[in-house]
């Protein structure tokens, strides 16, 4: 998997996309979130902290998710978009909550990577059970 920096922060702002959907992006979000890059990407907590910073700001002003998810196709493996739904996931279900636009974003996410719908139905109730 590529993990150069463009790639983590297109990651992070679909992650923010997902806590953002129920228009409030509570501190568990965002910790799940710096954990869930910390580990997807192998990066130390400074590293992180920084990267979750700028994709905040670089979230902030974008208007779409697509470039993000370009990004992503170009870099990431199937398995690798199969393995990030999951953490996608994480950040929906960590406030006990599964918001229904959480619910229409990860479907539009997993549309623009390419991750078929059995797929999609498969992860969300491994992670369903997982959580």
């Amino acid at each position: 998997m590529n993990n150069d920096k463009n790639t983590v922060m297109a990651s992070t702002c679909l992650l923010l996309s997902i806590a953002d959907s129920d228009l409030e992006i509570a501190s568990s979000e965002l910790k799940i979130i710096e954990d869930i890059i910390s580990d997807f990407f192998q990066l130390n907590k400074t590293k992180t902290k920084f990267i979750l910073s700028e994709s905040r700001e670089l979230y902030l002003k974008s208007t779409d998710l697509f470039n993000y998810s370009q990004i992503l196709n170009d870099n990431f493996t199937y398995q690798d978009k199969l393995d990030f739904i999951c953490c996608i996931y994480e950040v929906a279900f960590i406030d006990q909550e599964f918001h229904y636009m959480e619910a229409h974003t990860i479907k539009n996410i997993a549309d623009m990577l390419n991750v078929s719908r059995n797929d999609l139905i498969k992860l969300k109730s491994k992670m369903k059970k997982f959580l």
